[in-house]
């Protein structure tokens, strides 16, 4: 496997995973619209001090999504996604060890962090036993989110477990 720089065929792609509304806003967040726009939903990903990432297999098929993000002076994960043909089979924990490493090039002392919904059961059993623990969510809160971070020491120990990460200019 290999985590690669999402290319924007490989985010419009993302589109085509969510049937409602609800679905898409679970994963996105507020703001997108449904049925999704490219335009909108590539502007909606495309944040400044965002970067998205796929998971690829050995074929370079999809597998997986996901973003690292300077927010709340973290290392913050976003929007994480396994593609619905390859749940079950731990890909999540290969994808943030991969968003972790490449976070952690960019911001070698912060800790980690992301929002999960706390009706969003698999994710959470994910994170927890990857590490992460609930926290004290900054700015306003939300009943229906959990905010997790993960300390900087177990995002490093993570990280070493991660596959190639493939970046525009080379492997990192």
């Amino acid at each position: 496997m290999q985590l690669c720089l999402a290319n924007t065929e490989q985010q419009w792609s993302l589109a085509d995973q969510f049937n409602d509304a609800a679905a898409l806003t679970q994963w996105g967040g507020e703001g997108f619209r449904f049925p999704p726009r490219r335009t909108e939903f590539l502007q909606r990903l495309q944040l400044p001090d965002t970067q998205s990432y796929v998971l690829l297999d050995g074929q370079r098929n999809t597998l997986a999504f996901g973003q690292i993000c300077d927010r709340f002076n973290r290392l913050h994960l976003a929007r994480l996604l396994v593609l619905p043909p390859y749940r079950g089979q731990h890909l999540s924990e290969h994808l943030i060890n991969a968003l972790l490493a490449a976070g952690l090039q960019l911001w070698p002392t912060r800790e980690a962090s992301l929002y999960v919904f706390r009706n969003n059961q698999p994710a959470l059993r994910s994170y927890l036993r990857l590490g992460f623990s609930e926290a004290t969510q900054p700015g306003a809160y939300r009943s229906d989110l959990y905010f997790m971070t993960l300390s900087n020491p177990a995002s490093r120990v993570l990280a070493a477990k991660a596959p190639a990460i493939v970046t525009a200019t080379g492997l990192l």
